[in-house]
């Protein structure tokens, strides 16, 4: 038997719900199997529909983010899906109910975030408000919120299906010469700051930089090495399971010689364990910026896409590319960090075409004059 529910009571076999809005009551007769979450949504749909904004005071959509992130602490990107519903929470208020909130609204502030004109970008130059794939990003966060908190079996609408979504950029080439990524890895500090006449603690920042560039690992997975998944004497890494995405099973990889002498520094300076990824990205941009190259252009995430980039460019395959990069079996994001290599790989391609079909072609002039040349 059920607990008793406001609204909710047995009657005919079935379920009675009912609720008074604005002094007039409405009532709905369910069966018996309906589960109860439904019956409740029922009861908030008339509310809506016909008292306005009204709500539970109980209830508000500051309160459903923080339940709903409170279930999802062991996802990845938790700080950053935290960071976008607070967005939302603040562009859509905090104290209504989640089920006032329409597809109009959030179109309205997408496109606000689209178009909204800042001073200047984060290179110093005029702005006109997020990029696509930001945007999306907050979208995607809205219609997993919605998901999560209405429930598979729910009636209810997800607002966010309803609303727009930015069209997907056209991925860059973010790859960097790997003579300019050892110049900067060279500059980066070896100690952090101290006062004069003193020196500073030993930092670990070019290490872990060196890593990431010749292996292409993100620099999340690289928090989550332990010794004992490198394999020093065969030359292999065995990384952890990845969440992101379709998801990606344990793997073991081949260390380049670069990669493993790079591993070994990392091994012999016991550089294990959680870092910022932030302070090592200002290091790098710092280091780049003392080589020449503007670090607004460059980030740290670049090293992977150079990994990436260069070994579709030895191997001319999509799918080496695929398991080196820990991505799922024919995901479209490989193409993205290949697309630098791209020129190089196409002419290459179409020189070994063309060499083919001239080599097929003298074949078969030389087969087409065999018979005449010995008659």
């Amino acid at each position: 038997m059920r607990r008793k529910v406001t609204g909710i009571r047995r009657r005919r076999g079935g379920w009675r719900v009912e609720v008074r809005v604005n002094g007039k009551l409405y009532n709905k007769q369910f069966p018996f199997a309906t589960p109860t979450q439904e019956l409740k949504d029922w009861r908030e749909e008339q509310i809506e529909k016909y008292g306005g904004d009204r709500a539970p005071a109980k209830e508000s959509f500051g309160a459903d983010i923080d339940a709903y992130l409170s279930r999802v602490t062991a996802m990845p990107s938790y700080k950053q899906r935290a960071a976008h519903l607070h967005l939302w929470a603040d562009e859509l208020g905090r104290d209504r109910s989640r089920r006032t909130i329409t597809p109009d609204e959030i179109d309205r502030v997408l496109q606000e975030w689209l178009d909204a004109e800042t001073p200047t970008d984060h290179r110093g130059r005029p702005s006109t408000g997020l990029t696509p794939a930001t945007v999306r990003k907050r979208r995607t966060a809205l219609q997993s919120f919605f998901a999560k908190m209405n429930g598979k079996k729910s009636r209810l609408v997800n607002p966010v299906k309803l609303a727009e979504n930015p069209k997907e950029p056209k991925p860059e080439a973010r790859s960097i010469d790997y003579l300019l990524i050892a110049a900067a890895i060279d500059a980066m500090p070896t100690h952090t700051d101290a006062k004069p006449g003193q020196v500073g603690r030993p930092t670990l920042s070019p290490i872990r930089a060196r890593v990431l560039a010749h292996t292409g690992i993100p620099p999340g997975l690289l928090k989550k090495v332990l010794p004992t998944d490198l394999q020093l004497t065969a030359g292999t890494l065995r990384v952890v399971p990845r969440h992101k995405g379709a998801g990606v099973e344990a793997r073991t990889l081949p260390l380049t010689s670069e990669g493993l002498a790079a591993f070994k520094a990392f091994h012999a300076a016991n550089a294990y364990g959680a870092f910022a990824t932030e302070s090592l990205n200002r290091s790098f941009k710092r280091a780049c910026k003392r080589i020449g190259l503007d670090p607004h252009t460059v980030r740290l995430y670049d090293l992977r896409h150079s990994f990436l980039t260069q070994l579709y460019r030895v191997t001319r395959d999509l799918a080496t590319v695929g398991r080196f990069g820990l991505h799922a079996e024919g995901s479209r994001a490989t193409a993205r960090y290949a697309k630098g290599a791209n020129q190089t790989v196409d002419m290459a391609a179409a020189k070994a075409l063309g060499d083919a079909l001239a080599t097929g072609r003298q074949l078969s002039l030389k087969l087409a004059a065999g018979p005449k040349a010995s008659g």
